[in-house]
């Protein structure tokens, strides 16, 4: 399918270059970023979309960092931080994801957080669901959801709803429009508050 066409392009794109072995926690190069959007079309919309909704308050602002060498020992700290806090958020999805799908199983979906290039992926196994943190991108047929990681605060903190961050462009899904819609009802029950 066409679908899987271009996520084996993604894959082979962004697994061939040393640049993009890690996420922008640790390699902030914007490759990944121009070979996300050729994958998913408009998938760059949501970096405006998050920018608006900061400048319009809907997302806390983006905090205003100095200036300083990306490869500094005070960069890196930082770099590590803002991984550890996302990391935590992505987890309470998990524990939300698990206990949502009792019974309903949930197709595999990954989610790239558009800012740091962080992609994690879920799937439904015998015992619930399983995540996988910082992997290299998601499997050939998985839906996609593209965000960021103030959205993912937002959402995990319960300041926005699922529908408002659909509603302000700030998530995108991406795969074939049944499982799309799955994936859609399951987030939206599991990060419901």
């Amino acid at each position: 399918t066409q679908a899987a066409a271009v996520a084996l392009a993604v894959t082979i794109g962004v697994c061939g270059w040393p640049s993009a072995r890690a996420c922008g926690y640790h390699d902030p190069s914007g490759y990944q970023v121009g070979m996300l959007n050729w994958a998913y079309p408009d998938a760059l919309h949501v970096r405006t979309a998050v920018w608006m909704a900061q400048r319009d308050g809907l997302l806390d602002p983006a905090p205003s960092l100095p200036a300083v060498d990306p490869m500094s020992p005070q960069s890196r700290l930082r770099q590590m931080t803002q991984l550890r806090e996302t990391q935590a958020r992505l987890d309470a999805v998990h524990v939300a994801l698990d206990a949502a799908a009792v019974g309903r199983p949930l197709p595999a979906f990954a989610v790239v957080l558009i800012g740091p290039m962080l992609w994690t992926r879920f799937e439904t196994v015998d015992d619930g669901v399983r995540m996988a943190s910082h992997i290299q991108g998601p499997a050939p047929d998985d839906v996609v959801l593209v965000t960021d990681a103030p959205v993912l605060a937002s959402l995990v903190e319960g300041r926005i709803t699922l529908q408002s961050a659909r509603d302000h462009g700030l998530a995108r899904l991406y795969g074939s429009p049944g499982a799309v819609e799955r994936v859609w009802a399951m987030l939206d029950h599991a990060t419901q508050k």
